[in-house]
């Protein structure tokens, strides 16, 4: 896909998003001037990165938030403002101040505007890179120290303080809570320093995976991870409408699809994600990563047997998994996430446990750091 740049008189797509700003915020006619600009480019393959245009669903967004966002506004930070629709409404719910990471820096003069409209009340900080789009980049080195640069003037916090950091925007990534989780576990990014809280507008689908884990092709790993780390809660719906580039419409032969896509194509859940502060008196940062890898390596089917499993790492356990009422017809599928939890508590706690080819295996693999296994589970 190219990216737009012929005038807007030749983009039927284009003149379709001036016509619907024109009928829900007809007052805002510089961001039609910007969607005719050449030199702003909006590309169409990618809607990971959503920018809002209906100020009366900036203002729902904003009332579904504000109540708890008020409780602790430290370091407000919204990605990708864009033209600073959403903005004006936190302004107006009383944010003291809002930090702006906007990655399209033709966009930059707009925001610059409203910066100068509302003086110490905005801050716009220069990042080239979307931060919620860089999933599979952020596994390299300098990309990782780009990423939490980009934070490093926030003052950080303990862990089970409260958070450090309030995060606000939309994304498009059906991997999104992948990104996120694999932050949690290895510390970095938005959890370099400190304990966050999202307020983010997403897709559907993506909500409605992380809330079933009964279904065969639906409990797995990052499930489990998200279900143990994060506490989550849906706040309400905004219309997709509302967020430019608008999605391209796929045809879908089985039902369960084409009603997923029809959501996706209508709303997005606007959800807070907040990551527990507990999580440290269950296990250590270092034995989370273990955990991760233990979890990751025996979901890969759920009908992994738990006892036939657990005995090619330790020869001889299934005396032990027995006296805890495991069986051996006992599926990792069959466990909840706390569960799974407890069983490798006991896993670590014995003595063979530290000589065990699962220790190999586990830093091999942690070590080769190996994303795609990650994100295409």
């Amino acid at each position: 896909m190219k990216y737009i740049e012929k005038s807007i008189s030749c983009d039927k797509e284009i003149l379709d998003i001036i016509n619907y700003i024109q009928k829900v915020n007809p007052d805002v006619s510089d961001i039609i001037q910007l969607l005719g600009d050449k030199n702003i480019s909006f590309k169409k393959a990618n809607t990971t990165i959503l920018h809002l245009i209906d100020k009366d669903t900036a203002a729902k967004y904003v009332s579904l938030i504000k109540n708890d966002l008020s409780k602790n506004m430290c370091y407000v930070a919204e990605l990708n403002p864009g033209f600073g629709i959403l903005t004006r409404e936190l302004l107006k719910a009383g944010v003291p101040l809002i930090h702006l990471y906007e990655s399209n820096l033709g966009l930059h003069k707009i925001l610059e505007i409203i910066c100068t409209k509302y003086p110490e009340k905005l801050k716009l900080i220069s990042f080239k890179s979307n931060l919620f789009g860089i999933t599979r980049a952020f596994y390299d080195d300098k990309a990782t120290k780009k990423y939490q640069d980009s934070f490093k003037a926030i003052e950080s916090k303990n862990w089970e303080d409260e958070t450090y950091m309030q995060i606000i925007g939309a994304c498009d990534d059906a991997n999104l809570f992948t990104f996120i989780i694999q932050n949690l576990i290895f510390r970095n990014g938005f959890m370099f320093y400190g304990r966050p809280v999202f307020y983010i507008a997403i897709l559907p689908s993506v909500w409605n995976k992380y809330n079933i884990l009964t279904s065969l092709n639906k409990y797995t790993y990052t499930k489990v991870m998200f279900k143990l780390m994060f506490n989550y809660e849906l706040l309400g719906t905004l219309s997709r409408e509302a967020f430019i580039p608008w999605p391209k419409k796929k045809q879908y032969k089985r039902n369960p699809t084409i009603l997923s896509a029809k959501q996706n194509y209508e709303q997005l859940y606007v959800i807070k994600l907040e990551p527990k502060a507990d999580i440290y008196t269950q296990l250590s940062s270092k034995d989370w990563i273990i955990f991760s890898y233990f979890v990751r390596h025996h979901m890969q089917k759920r009908c992994n047997r738990v006892i036939p499993a657990l005995e090619k790492w330790i020869p001889g356990c299934g005396i032990k998994l027995i006296a805890k009422d495991y069986t051996i017809y006992t599926q990792f599928g069959d466990l909840t996430p706390t569960q799974i939890l407890e069983l490798f508590k006991e896993f670590k706690s014995w003595p063979d446990y530290k000589e065990s080819h699962f220790i190999e295996s586990m830093k091999a693999s942690v070590g080769a750091h190996n994303e795609f296994e990650f994100l295409n589970e």
